[in-house]
């Protein structure tokens, strides 16, 4: 078994919020723990604590935001100084088996991380937390018309669509990025290893690009509590996440006013204050740690995940479904098909307040069903991701068939890292 000297984490960010950020620490955290040599090398200042047991190398950037606009529409094309520092610390410390993971890289990083790693492309395993690798905007979603998008990435077609969250001009700009992206990728399209966090992303990253080695690892997935016995016996209806109009917040608003219900939102975000001023009628505790929130959703009847995009793998909703709530989730998200099927979910037309109403309004009826999505989530909610160790040992066996390069010709590869 080949283990490797050295697993380096890349990543944007330093902090532990969010989900790239989130799980790239607990990644560095656990495989510590498993008594590997760890470094996390991160994009900005550094500023949260390192994951327990893992060397720390901070490179210093800023995000994008943080920058004036000609600095950030040139760095965050090309970053020098990110592909600079990384040669750098590669010329003092790579081994042949040192193993580099990169996760998130288009704040801070840029397409130039991708340069610096091509002389080790064979062995670095890059992470699609998201579509950023294929889709100019990360998210194939187009946000004027919160509709999905089902263009090629790049086609004319794409390239003429205003769908920015801000402004066309910033379209254009990450329409150039991808463009530089693209050729940044070439190498490791052949030598390394890809990894989406559910199966279903396999055919929009393959829209744009083509590796030869993709494979899936879903995320852990931790119940935030004990299981909740009896949702049938409960009223609560609860928002999880970010407050903004993509989540879906404001369709779930107006459901629960025209039903005369109340909502609990537990998150922050830009709208919030807006959907407060607009609906008095509900609740809004704000950011809400794991221990406090297990304890409110004792009282859940359903949560709803009205993301209006296709998120790769909503974490709220696995998370709840392991803790025994049933689930009304929108079916954008690609997950929403899989939850239908495992029975912890009823599903609506993503952006669609109607639509949501009269689902909202037969799962405050039905305790029958409520029973039935309720027992089915106690049963099964828990195995639909990997816990915390099984996530490790995933990425551990992928580490050590990536660092075996005769297995890679014989071992399919998705077979060391299962779905």
């Amino acid at each position: 078994m080949t283990r490797p000297d050295r697993i380096v984490i890349v990543n944007d960010y330093s902090s532990h919020q969010g989900g790239a950020g989130y799980l790239a620490g607990a990644l560095a955290g656990g495989l510590a723990a498993r008594g590997e040599r760890v470094t996390a090398i991160v994009g900005d200042d550094g500023g949260d604590s390192a994951p327990t047991g893992a060397e720390r190398i901070a490179f210093g950037g800023a995000r994008l935001l943080e920058q004036s606009a000609a600095t950030a529409a040139t760095r965050g094309i090309y970053s020098r100084d990110s592909a600079q520092q990384m040669r750098s610390w590669m010329a003092q410390n790579d081994t042949p088996r040192t193993l580099y993971h990169l996760h998130n890289w288009s704040n801070i990083l840029s397409p130039s991380i991708f340069d610096a790693l091509a002389p080790v492309a064979h062995r670095t395993v890059i992470h699609a937390h998201d579509y950023f690798l294929a889709c100019p905007n990360g998210a194939y979603l187009d946000y004027g018309r919160a509709a999905v998008c089902n263009r090629t990435p790049l086609s004319l077609s794409c390239i003429t669509t205003r769908c920015d969250k801000r402004a066309h001009v910033h379209k254009l700009w990450r329409a150039a990025r991808q463009a530089v992206l693209a050729t940044r990728l070439a190498p490791h399209l052949k030598a390394a290893t890809f990894v989406a966090i559910h199966p279903d992303m396999h055919p929009a990253l393959r829209r744009a690009i083509e590796p030869e080695n993709l494979v899936t690892i879903r995320n852990p997935v931790s119940p935030f509590g004990h299981a909740v016995p009896a949702p049938e016996q409960q009223r609560g209806i609860v928002h999880i996440g970010q407050v903004q109009r993509l989540k879906g917040v404001y369709e779930l608003a107006q459901a629960g006013h025209t039903l005369g219900l109340r909502v609990d939102f537990y998150g922050t975000g830009e709208d919030l204050a807006d959907l407060q001023s607009r609906f008095p009628c509900h609740r809004y505790h704000g950011w809400t740690d794991r221990t406090a929130l297990a304890q409110h959703l004792q009282q859940a009847r359903v949560v709803v995940v009205g993301s209006q995009s296709p998120e790769p793998f909503c974490l709220a909703a696995f998370e709840a479904a392991a803790t025994g709530v049933p689930l009304v989730v929108s079916d954008a998200i690609l997950a929403a098909r899989e939850l239908t099927q495992a029975g912890v979910a009823l599903p609506f037309a993503s952006g669609n307040a109607d639509d949501l109403t009269r689902v909202l309004g037969r799962v405050m009826r039905d305790d029958d069903q409520v029973a039935a999505l309720g027992r089915a989530a106690r049963t099964v909610g828990a195995a639909l991701g990997h816990g915390m160790d099984g996530w490790i040992d995933s990425h551990l066996a992928l580490y050590r068939h990536v660092l075996r390069p005769a297995a890679r010709e014989t071992v399919p590869i998705e077979n060391l890292a299962p779905a």
